[in-house]
């Protein structure tokens, strides 16, 4: 048998996680933009989403280098 506390006591952390990634993108990608039918927003909202993915992903290189120099394995909780 399985035991189910380790899963539930993830999802408790990863699903509030989610939440707050999917609200921010949300704010960020209509942030700025009219219509979505011009080629202006869309480049705009293009522009958005990728400044925002790549300092999503420098946070997390950001917490693995801190978590080397601190002594800790590197690993991002899975």
């Amino acid at each position: 048998m399985v035991e189910s506390g380790p899963q539930i006591k993830q999802a408790w952390v990863i699903i509030p996680v989610l939440l707050l990634l999917i609200a921010g993108i949300t704010i960020t990608v209509q942030s700025g933009i009219a219509r979505s039918a011009s080629g202006f927003d869309v480049r705009q909202f293009s522009q958005t989403l990728a400044r925002m993915m790549v300092r999503i992903v420098g946070y997390v290189l950001a917490l693995l280098v801190l978590q080397y120099f601190i002594g800790q394995r590197p690993s991002l909780g899975w």
